[in-house]
């Protein structure tokens, strides 16, 4: 599919929101329970590009995916360390969209010092499981009934990604510095 990744702006809130909504809704794949609405979404976006890449595929004047890192956890020796996810809209599915949101979400999370990139799938998800090993994860591990939705318990598996080997050259760049203010 023919577009273009860029950083994602607040006006992409509702688009985004409307992304996310299904996948929150109609399956397990997010533990969420009630969609954010695009001023939540707006406000979590605001949070995470002070830090970490925040982007959406474009095609046509249309936002068709999203993908986004933040910290893996809040302890001082985790900051290396990000969490990835990416959505992409049900009509754009298996057309690459995913692929190239994390392509250029992980190159940012390079060239910013980060060392690694995890992501959690709630199993069983084949798709995320194809295109995260496609891209290089590792499966490290999983969490048994970690959580309960739609009436049942669901599992999550863990996959990571080295983005650099040795120890930090320095502290991780800030995205919105990278992005020269984006």
């Amino acid at each position: 599919m023919t577009g273009k990744v860029r950083p994602a702006s607040a006006a992409d809130a509702a688009a985004i929101a409307q992304i996310y909504a299904p996948y929150v809704r109609d399956t397990v794949i997010s533990f969420e329970e009630v969609p954010p609405s695009a001023d939540e979404m707006a406000a979590r976006m605001a949070d995470v590009v002070r830090t970490h890449p925040y982007l959406v595929f474009e095609a046509a004047g249309e936002v068709l995916g999203y993908a986004y890192a933040g910290p893996h956890a809040s302890r001082a020796a985790y900051r290396w360390s990000a969490d990835v996810s990416v959505y992409v809209a049900a009509r754009a599915h298996r057309h690459g969209v995913g692929r190239e949101l994390y392509t250029v979400l992980l190159d940012l999370l390079r060239q910013q010092g980060f060392h690694a990139a995890f992501a959690g799938v709630t199993l069983p998800n084949a798709g995320s499981v194809g295109l995260h090993e496609a891209l290089g994860f590792s499966p490290i591990g999983g969490f048994p009934e970690a959580g309960f939705k739609h009436g049942a318990w669901h599992d999550v598996g863990w996959w990571r990604l080295a983005l650099s080997d040795g120890p930090p050259a320095g502290e991780p760049i800030a995205f919105p510095e990278l992005a020269g203010g984006a």
